[in-house]
C-alpha cells in the first residue's frame, strides 16, 4: 500500500501543480485585462504596478482555485489509472476506495494546511495592501454616520466621537452615555480627550451629567472601563472574508463594538475553519466515484457527476453561507451542513462499495453481430 500510495501521489501532484498553475495563469491574465486600466490610473501610470497588482491578488486567487484543481486532478489521475487497467487491478486486490483515500491522506492534510494557511495569512496582508494602492475589492463599509460620527457601544455604555478621530486614532470630543442593563441612561460625560490607560479610558476635562440628579459638574479626569480598541475600528469597515481568525474572534468578543451584527463574524469563524477540508472532500468525492470507472464510457458519467456534484456543492456554501450572515441560519449550521451534506454523499458510496453489491456501470456499445 505504500509504494501504490507514492504512486498515486506522485501522480496527483504533477496534475495538481499543472492545472493550478494553468488556471492562475488563466485568472490573473484575465483580471489583469479587466482592471489593467484602473490598476494605472490609480498608480498614475506607473507600470511596476500591474505585477504588483497581479501578485496581490494570487492568494485570493489561489484560494478560490486550489480545490477546483484538487478535484480536476484526481478526476484526471484516477480517469488514468483506469484507462491503462491499474485501478481494475486495485480493486480486485482488495483495496478499497477508503484505504485509497487513506494512502492519500498525507497529501490531503497538506492542501487542507496551504488552504487555511493562504485564507488566514496570506489573503488578510495582500487586502490590506490592495486597499493601501486605492484598488479595494469590495465596497467597504462606512463607520460613521451621516453627522460625520461614530457610534460604538461596549458593555452596557455608549460611545460617539467623530469620524476623523476613530481613523486618526486620536479620540476628541468624546460623548459617553453610561446606561443600565434595561439601557436607562445613568450618567453622560462630554470630554474633550480620552487616552488609553490600563483596561480602560481616561477621560480629560470632562463635562458630567447625572440623569438621576439632573446636576452637572466638571471635572478633571474620569476613568472609564469600557473597552475600545482604535487599531480595530478600521477593520469594522473591512470584508469578513478579509480578515484574519484572530481579528474575526476580536469582533466577536467586543461585539463589533455594536457597529455590526455578531452572526457575520460568529459564521465567517466557523466557514473560516470548515474551508479548508474543501480539498480533502473534492479528492473524497472522486475517490468514492472511482468505483465505477469501467473503461473510457465510464468516465464521462464519473466526469460530469463528480463536477456536477462539487458545483452544486459550492453554490450552495455560499447561500447558506449569505444565509448565516444575516441571522436566518444559527452560524454553526450554515458553515457546517453543506460540508456534512457532502460528507454523507461519500460516505454513502463508501458504504455502498463496501456493501459487495455489483456496481451498476453504463454498458458501452460494442460491435453488433
Amino acid at each position: 500500500m505504500r509504494v501504490l500510495s507514492l504512486y498515486l501521489g506522485r501522480l496527483f501532484l504533477a496534475r495538481f501543480a499543472l492545472l493550478l498553475f494553468a488556471l492562475l495563469a488563466v485568472t490573473i491574465s484575465y483580471e489583469l485585462t479587466e482592471r489593467g486600466d484602473n490598476v494605472l490610473f490609480a498608480s498614475d501610470g506607473d507600470l511596476s504596478a500591474l505585477p504588483r497588482y497581479a501578485l496581490l491578488r494570487l492568494p485570493d486567487y489561489c484560494a478560490q482555485l486550489l480545490p477546483i484543481a484538487a478535484l480536476l486532478a484526481a478526476i484526471l489521475t484516477l480517469g488514468e489509472l483506469a484507462r491503462h487497467h491499474e485501478l481494475e487491478v486495485i480493486w480486485t486486490t482488495g483495496i478499497s476506495p477508503m484505504r485509497l483515500i487513506g494512502g492519500l491522506l498525507p497529501i490531503s492534510i497538506l492542501l487542507v494546511g496551504a488552504q487555511f494557511s493562504i485564507n488566514n495569512w496570506a489573503i488578510p496582508p495582500a487586502m490590506d495592501e490592495l486597499r493601501g494602492m486605492g484598488l479595494d475589492l469590495f465596497e467597504r463599509r462606512s463607520i460613521g454616520d451621516d453627522s460625520g460620527a461614530v457610534w460604538l457601544r461596549s458593555g452596557n455604555d455608549v460611545l460617539r466621537i467623530p469620524t476623523e478621530s476613530a481613523q486618526s486614532g486620536r479620540l476628541r470630543n468624546v460623548i459617553l452615555f453610561r446606561r443600565d442593563e434595561s439601557g436607562t441612561l445613568l450618567e453622560q460625560f462630554v470630554a474633550q480627550r480620552a487616552e488609553p490607560r490600563g483596561e480602560g479610558w481616561a477621560l480629560l476635562e470632562v463635562e458630567r451629567y447625572s440623569a438621576e440628579t439632573k446636576l452637572r459638574r466638571s471635572e478633571p479626569e474620569s476613568y472609564w472601563e469600557g473597552r475600545i480598541d482604535l487599531d480595530q475600528l478600521a477593520r469594522l469597515a473591512v470584508d469578513p472574508s478579509e480578515l484574519s481568525l484572530g481579528e474575526i474572534r476580536t469582533m466577536i468578543a467586543t461585539e463589533a463594538y455594536g457597529q455590526r451584527g455578531s452572526e457575520i463574524y460568529r459564521t465567517w469563524l466557523h466557514h473560516r475553519i470548515v474551508s479548508a477540508f474543501t480539498p480533502f472532500l473534492m479528492i473524497g468525492l472522486v475517490i468514492s466515484l472511482a468505483q465505477f470507472l469501467r473503461g473510457r464510457g465510464t468516465f464521462t458519467w464519473v466526469l460530469i457527476f463528480a463536477l456536477g456534484v462539487s458545483f452544486a456543492f459550492l453554490v450552495f456554501a455560499k447561500m447558506v453561507l449569505a444565509m448565516g450572515e444575516v441571522g436566518l441560519l444559527p452560524p454553526w449550521l450554515a458553515a457546517w451542513a453543506p460540508p456534512l451534506i457532502l460528507v454523507s454523499l461519500i460516505g454513502s458510496l463508501l458504504v455502498f462499495r463496501e456493501s459487495g453489491k455489483p456496481v451498476p456501470v453504463p454498458v458501452e456499445a460494442g460491435p453488433k453481430d
